[in-house]
Order: C-alpha cells, then structure tokens, then sequence
C-alpha cells in the first residue's frame, strides 16, 4: 500500500540548504540529477517505508518507526505509520545527527 509522503516545514530549509550546496559546488547539472534521485528515493519510501535503517538512537527510546534512507551523502530522516511518512529532515552524513536533532528540537 502506497503511503502519503509529507515533507515537513521544518525539512524543508534542510532541502534548500542541500541544493544550494551542491549548485554551488558542483553545478547545476549535478542538482538536477541528485533531485531526480531524491524524488525517486522519497517515493520508494512511500512504497517501502519499513526498508530504511533503523535508527538506532531513537530505536533505543522506543521509536522504532523512525527511518534513514540515504541519497547520495545526504540522509533522509522519517517516520511512518499505516497510512503516511513524515519527513523530518535532510542531512549530510559527515553532520552530527545528534547535535542536529538537538538544535532541532530546542528550536521548536
């Protein structure tokens, strides 16, 4: 069962930041085939939720539906149940996850 995909608000400035990085970088031409592995990558996880890792940090405090799956060097964090995934963010896989989480959450 197909399973509706929302990108939330607060993912979305991770998304930028990560185009932005690599236009600049390394150019238009690679963004937009990135983009097109991102789109096909966040639409498998609306097919297949369950076949991201396990995050293991949140596994560990009972958060067993949280997901990474990853695009390149940039990590897709979510969540899903039944019927939805929620993307919570967009991250390079050399940033610390933990110190990103926290900053996240003392943000909101």
């Amino acid at each position: 069962m197909r399973r509706k995909v929302i990108i939330l608000n607060a993912a979305k400035p991770d998304f930028r930041e990560v185009k932005h990085y690599v236009n600049a970088q390394f150019g238009k031409n690679v963004w937009k085939a990135a983009y097109q592995e991102f789109k096909k990558t966040i639409r498998n996880i609306g097919l297949n939720p369950a076949s991201g890792k396990r995050m293991e940090e949140l596994a560990d405090l009972g958060l067993d539906n949280f997901r990474i799956r990853l695009v390149r060097q940039t990590r897709i964090v979510y969540e899903y149940d039944e019927t939805t995934v929620l993307i919570h963010m967009f991250i390079h896989t050399r940033r610390d996850f933990r110190a990103h989480l926290l900053r996240r959450l003392l943000n909101t």
